[in-house]
């Protein structure tokens, strides 16, 4: 009796032949994949248009050459004490509104 009554509850079910399922799946994967190809191709079109139109409106700028030795250029210390000041009161400050305790000292102020 068992039998029976499963084999009675798939009687209404729409049967399918594999091959249509399986051409429907391949389709449909095609179909994607040929959507996301467009995609990709557009937006590297759209990349190359951007990248023309964008190095149309630049400039390069124009070099003069003063002499033929390369200057170097030396990093210089600033120890302006009204500079050190105003560093230290900023960073002071920063810590007070955050309520915690701070033990710093100012050594060197270094330009990067």
């Amino acid at each position: 009796m068992g039998k029976a009554l499963l084999a009675g509850l798939f009687e209404n079910w729409p049967k399918y032949d594999i091959g249509e399922g399986a051409f429907m799946a391949v389709f449909g994967f095609a179909f994607v994949f040929l959507g996301i190809v467009i995609l990709i191709l557009f937006f590297m079109a759209l990349g190359k248009i951007m990248a023309a139109v964008n190095g149309k409106k630049k400039t390069k700028p124009v070099e003069t050459k003063t002499s033929s030795k390369p200057r170097k250029i030396q990093p210089t210390e600033q120890t302006d004490d009204e500079l050190i000041a105003v560093i230290t009161a900023a960073i002071a400050a920063y810590y007070e509104g955050e309520n915690t305790k701070c033990d710093f000292v100012v050594r060197r102020i270094k330009k990067l």
